[in-house]
């Protein structure tokens, strides 16, 4: 056994051949995908050629062909350009020059030229144990996995789509810098508390990309150019094009056929008009704070996807028709007087021009990104709970003197603050009593209207009566919660997002009855969410409702495989 003084340092590695590079890039690609976990993958049976062969050559090819298309109903679907449906008479005129187009130049080329046609035969015709060497089954399901550069996801033996890409400006590593962002929103926006929020959503929503914030910003001026479509393009430059859809209103948000918008990261609506008492306005309201919908694709069945969208909305009409109260939507009133008819208009339009041109630099786009990942969030920001009363903007304290069904307020503020989605029954009497609710029937009354139901789980060896958010993802006593999986690190981005359903309960509601309903004095200790439930990775996550393998196995199974050394060894093996 070496000891530790044999043991190299990193910097004293050899540096990578060009074949380990290709090697550890599928490889880590594998990861990404989720396919390493597949039974027929045994890297110990099938051991890494140490160099360039003819069949290590053709292999690598048949591995990336491979990755190019998906098959449905007898088509041939193009990853990078899911609306194609290609025949087999037809994927083969497309495969075979992009295969030559793809190698040009490389020492795959005379691979290409000698079998192109033997690799597509097997990608579209074979039937091997390893789902990589061919052409995969697509489950019909696309969705955003930010942060996750797997084009396919390999979920349940199928091939999901993952539509989310990463932009190119962050290949740049720049420090930090707002530039002409920071100054364009002073002006825009004056009031520094309200121009903080944003800003914390915005940083928030990208340090977090593979979650989501459960509230929207809306935007809102009477006049015209005030800035907020400068801020719908940063928003979308920084996010990515392909990552982002613009639509005029919601009505393509709440269509029949949405799938397609609602597989984005970013979705910025304008013009909006939200009556949070109509149907479109509950079911926007569903769709910001819900973790997964059921979408109705076109010409295919009704499929359930994950959702990572964050919102923002934009109108020139003061928003009356929203609740008093509403805590979906952060409400900024953009008014200042560089807007198209104002005294400061040219100044304003000078300011704007910067940031425009700022954005339209990689170098100083990715300085901006930089800045952003590495602000520092406000105490008061919460992506999970808007906290109306501690940030509420004037006009959102107007709307709620309108209204203020202040009881609804406040169940939804204290459970989306503790992420709960389930509440025993026997503990009913409780959050009756700490709501000072008139009777059982007003608090039921009120989870309705916040999208709850009654139904019936098993955990614990018995059927338990709950209430519980509508569109809950429940298999095999275990429950999908985005939110939770969110306290382990990457387990979101990885996709481990399923855990046992009496943990579940444990860490969100027991969690809020022992803090908030029944009040006591705690240790810091206590406080702890693993130390307070025990969590010695015994509970998950796991990546979904079958499998045996929780994130933490995965992820010291993944620092095992990541480490440089280790890997040489297998390579050179």
């Amino acid at each position: 056994m070496a000891s530790d003084e044999d043991l190299l340092e990193p910097d004293d590695l050899p540096p990578l051949t060009e074949w380990q590079e290709i090697v550890l890039k599928r490889l880590e690609m594998d990861i990404l995908s989720g396919v390493t976990w597949q039974p027929s993958l045994d890297s110990d049976t099938t051991p890494t050629p140490p160099k360039f062969t003819a069949e290590a050559r053709f292999e690598e090819v048949l591995l990336e062909v491979a990755c190019w298309f998906l098959t449905a109903d007898f088509k041939f679907i193009k990853v990078n350009a899911p609306e194609t449906r290609l025949g087999m008479a037809d994927v083969s005129k497309v495969a075979k020059p992009m295969m030559v187009a793809h190698y040009a130049g490389t020492e795959f080329a005379p691979t290409v030229k000698q079998h192109a046609g033997k690799i597509l035969r097997i990608c579209s015709e074979g039937e091997p144990l390893d789902p990589r060497m061919a052409f995969g089954i697509w489950s019909g399901k696309t969705y955003s996995a930010p942060g996750n550069s797997s084009p396919r996801l390999y979920r349940n033996f199928l091939w999901d789509k993952n539509s989310w890409s990463q932009p190119a400006y962050r290949q740049h590593q720049e420090a930090g810098d707002y530039g002409a962002v920071l100054p364009f929103l002073e002006f825009a926006i004056p009031d520094k508390g309200q121009r903080s929020i944003l800003l914390d959503w915005v940083a928030w929503s990208l340090q977090n990309e593979a979650s989501k914030p459960t509230w929207a910003i809306l935007l809102f001026s009477e006049e015209k150019g005030t800035g907020k479509s400068t801020i719908g393009v940063v928003l979308e430059a920084l996010f990515g094009t392909s990552n982002t859809a613009k639509i005029d209103g919601v009505g393509k948000l709440v269509a029949t056929h949405n799938d397609r918008v609602l597989d984005k990261k970013l979705i910025i609506a304008e013009e909006v008009h939200i009556s949070s008492k109509s149907k479109t306005g509950n079911a926007l309201k569903d769709l910001i704070t819900s973790d997964r919908t059921t979408v109705n694709p076109k010409y295919q069945a009704t499929k359930t996807i994950p959702l990572k969208a964050c919102y923002l909305f934009t109108t020139n009409h003061k928003p009356l028709w929203l609740e008093g109260g509403e805590r979906r939507y952060y409400n900024i009133e953009m008014d200042h007087d560089g807007h198209a008819q104002g005294p400061r208009s040219e100044e304003f339009s000078e300011v704007v021009g910067g940031v425009y041109t700022q954005i339209k630099n990689p170098k100083r786009l990715s300085a901006l990104y930089s800045a952003l990942m590495s602000r520092e969030l406000s105490p008061d920001f919460n992506p999970k709970s808007m906290r109306f009363e501690a940030n509420a903007t004037p006009i959102m304290r107007e709307l709620q003197a309108q209204s203020g069904n202040e009881a609804d307020e406040t169940l939804e503020a204290i459970l989306a603050e503790y992420c709960v989605s389930v509440i025993p029954s026997s503990d009913f009497k409780e959050l009756v009593r700490y709501l000072n609710a008139r009777n059982d029937n007003a608090v039921r009354n009120a989870l309705v209207r916040l999208g709850w139901e009654s139904m019936r789980l098993r955990w614990a060896k018995k059927q338990q009566r709950v209430w519980a958010r509508k569109g809950l993802m429940v298999e095999n006593n275990r429950i999908m919660s985005l939110d939770l999986a969110a306290s382990y690190d990457g387990a979101v981005e990885k996709g481990f997002v399923w855990f046992p359903l009496e943990y579940f309960v444990k860490a969100t509601w027991r969690s809020l009855k022992d803090t908030r309903l029944k009040p006591r004095f705690m240790s810091d200790a206590e406080f702890d969410l693993n130390c307070d439930l025990g969590d010695d990775g015994g509970n998950g996550p796991f990546l979904d409702s079958t499998t045996h393998r929780r994130y933490q196995t995965w992820k010291n199974d993944i620092e095992m495989l990541a480490g440089q050394p280790k890997f040489l060894k297998h390579v050179e093996s």
